[in-house]
């Protein structure tokens, strides 16, 4: 921190400006602080009057671009700036001064619980040091925790110490690990927190010894967590956990986990067990061969593919190998966390279920096909992680024509990684971006022809580096886009031939009828303009009924017609009759059911998704007309060959590998509801059945 700063969030501020090579604007101020604007130009206001008072350069505005410091006054900051002071609130969290004004309501109740499990007992006294705050608030905020725990298998208490938690130690263990990335966030906010010395030495020998590496978020998990669980290992707190299936398959574990535990002098299977799972939970950015569960779970990663590709309609043969080889690398760590009862904690959920909706549902649907090998329910949360390695199945890849590389530095595990390179290569496709690479590769990568590192990790990784550094989020915000965009223009990269003219031809114009006194200005304010009316992110746009690709809904009340001349089992006929609406209406030829039928009659029922649903689809190539989709409800349930009974087939026909995804989603989120298929499965005649398809605004596809 900077000692002189009197403000609040001053700090941060410069902090912010310090490492940044670039301008940075008031809606990336607001963004990366967290206030409103108002907010941030008074706060730039009154940093600068402490930067005149000290004779130190001040915060420069640079117009249209954003908020800046010159080198000149990064250099003179730099000797105002103390070296950090390393605090061991990680495992003596009363040591802590966080002001409670500061803290959201969520991250008030994580924190105390994470204090109240560390600590062996906190006085209310304590507690209203730690938040510098009164008596009645801390009972106030105790009294919220006792509602924020409801669903947590442990309670507060008062005691002679003052408050503890009262529960199983696996249950607390198992509370802080889930929640451990959110307790760090939140103290690496105020504090340089300390470590075990010997950790990064001990991690890197379980490396080593299981042919793998931690990711980098990984690797500062463990770090910090490992710290922790020492003290509970030094307060003799001990875990007692069920025996489980696969405990004792992986004897290099067991040893390292011993050799962990004997710095204690501890000989306990219970806690070796415990740091087995452990270890075995965390995200790897590679997996050995030998590891005993590595052709299992590539046979599920290449089932699942499988189903992906199935359900989608997508093609995903080109970098298939790698995708499995990618899936099956994540999915070992998933393994272990379904099989513990683990519960990761995605903070990506909400952006990709909202902004990747066909990308999150597809996935849901391929992983819940396949998930009883498992004998585990996956969460969303785990479905949108594993939903990041199918995200290039989404996006047309174009070969880049710059030669000069960006590279694509990401800690959050290949699965996020990747899903960012992709993105990225999807909106500026003649951009040669490489990656994903870890920092480590990074740093001994060769910059000769690097303009530009792009990264998801701390800048402070990339202080020796010569080429500029932007950090952005593994699925980056509206704010960060716009960022880059400006970044790439600078650099001067083919972002985009269509909107250059466009600005080209503008400034002719507007050159020929007035003189333009900022140049650069005008230039920003016209790429800013056509950079928000070209990325709106259409793929997120919802189908309107009138345009939805669902053009028939019918319902079959007795016996289904069959083919003339022909003697077909009866789910042939049930295929042809839901089918012919499309056939009638050209939207495909018969060459298209047939293809559908003779899949089905080779590969089984894998069209079936469940629930009494299947969807019949082929390929384009095999008869599509026009993108369209049928649906129809049997009043019998119709028995396929394999003896499973369907009662609602609805035939997709896609013409090309998008224009069905967003209806396809929609529909695989209809089917997760069992209030609408229960609903649709009562119709019972052609009138009630297009009411409720069509009409209603809750239940309409």
């Amino acid at each position: 921190m900077l000692s002189f700063c009197p403000f609040k969030n001053g700090d941060k501020l410069l902090t912010l400006l310090r490492q940044n090579d670039h301008a940075i604007s008031i809606e990336g101020l607001q963004d990366a602080m967290q206030l409103s604007r108002r907010s941030v130009l008074y706060l730039i206001k009154k940093v600068n009057q402490a930067l005149s008072g000290y004779g130190l350069p001040i915060i420069q505005n640079k117009k249209g671009q954003g908020y800046y410091l010159t080198e000149q006054g990064k250099h003179a900051l730099g000797s105002y700036e103390p070296e950090p002071v390393v605090c061991n609130v990680l495992t003596h969290p009363q040591q802590m001064r966080i002001p409670l004004k500061d803290l959201r309501p969520e991250e008030r109740s994580k924190l105390l619980n994470y204090m109240l499990i560390t600590e062996p007992g906190i006085s209310l006294q304590g507690f209203m040091d730690i938040f510098q705050v009164a008596r009645n608030t801390i009972l106030h905020e105790l009294r919220q925790l006792e509602n924020y725990n409801k669903k947590a298998p442990f309670q507060v208490c008062v005691t002679s110490r003052g408050r503890i938690i009262e529960g199983s130690e696996l249950a607390k263990r198992r509370w802080v690990g889930e929640n451990f990335d959110a307790i760090l966030q939140l103290l690496e906010k105020y504090y340089t927190l300390s470590y075990s010395p010997d950790l990064p030495a001990l991690l890197q020998s379980y490396e080593d010894l299981v042919g793998s590496s931690l990711t980098d978020d990984a690797h500062h998990f463990m770090i910090y967590f490992l710290t922790w669980y020492d003290q509970r290992l030094i307060s003799k707190d001990r875990v007692s956990l069920p025996q489980a299936k696969g405990d004792g398959e992986e004897d290099r574990i067991r040893d390292w986990s011993e050799a962990f535990l004997a710095r204690h002098d501890i000989i306990d299977k219970e806690e070796c067990r415990y740091l087995c799972r452990l270890m075995r939970q965390q995200a790897v950015t590679s997996v050995s061969q030998k590891d005993a569960l590595y052709d299992k779970l590539h046979n599920f990663a290449d089932h699942l593919a499988s189903r992906f590709a199935s359900l989608s309609g997508l093609d995903i043969t080109q970098d298939r190998k790698g995708l499995v080889n990618r899936l099956t690398v994540h999915l070992i760590s998933a393994y272990h966390r379904l099989q513990n009862g683990i519960r990761y904690h995605n903070p990506m959920l909400s952006k990709i279920r909202q902004d990747y909706q066909s990308l999150f549902y597809l996935t849901k649907a391929a992983v819940k096909s396949q998930e009883y090998l498992w004998h585990a329910d996956f969460s969303d949360d785990e479905i949108a992680l594993i939903a990041t390695y199918f995200g290039g199945a989404m996006v047309a890849r174009t070969k880049a024509t710059e030669r000069r590389r960006i590279l694509v530095v990401c800690s959050s595990g290949i699965g996020t990684s990747q899903f960012l390179l992709l993105q990225l290569r999807s909106r500026y496709p003649q951009v040669h971006f490489t990656g994903p690479l870890s920092t480590a590769e990074c740093l001994q990568f060769p910059l000769d022809d690097v303009s530009l590192v792009i990264t998801t990790t701390s800048r402070q990784h990339f202080r020796d580096i010569a080429c500029p550094v932007l950090k952005v989020s593994p699925l980056p915000t509206a704010q960060e886009w716009k960022e880059l965009h400006h970044r790439l223009i600078e650099l001067d990269f083919p972002i985009d031939a269509n909107l250059r003219e466009n600005v080209r031809e503008l400034i002719d114009i507007i050159s020929d009828y007035a003189k333009i006194e900022d140049m650069d200005g005008l230039l920003k304010g016209l790429n800013d303009y056509f950079y928000r009316k070209n990325h709106q992110m259409k793929i997120h746009s919802r189908q309107s009924p009138s345009d939805s690709l669902l053009k028939y809904a019918a319902y079959c009340g007795g016996e289904i017609p069959a083919a003339p001349h022909q003697a077909r089992p009866v789910w042939q006929n049930a295929i042809q009759y839901a089918c012919q609406p499309l056939l009638q209406g050209h939207f495909i030829v018969q060459s298209y059911i047939d293809r559908i039928i003779a899949l089905l009659s080779r590969y089984g029922d894998y069209m079936i998704l469940g629930k009494g649903f299947l969807l019949a689809h082929a390929k384009a190539k095999d008869g599509v007309l026009a993108s369209s989709a049928a649906l129809t409800l049997f009043q019998h349930p119709i028995t396929m060959q394999s003896g499973k009974k369907i009662r609602c087939i609805i035939c997709l026909a896609p013409q090309n590998q998008h224009d069905h995804l967003d209806f396809l989603a929609l529909l695989l989120q209809k089917l997760n509801d069992a209030a609408w298929c229960k609903t649709l499965f009562t119709r019972s005649s052609q009138e009630e059945l297009e009411s409720f398809i069509w009409t209603s605004a809750d239940t309409n596809l």
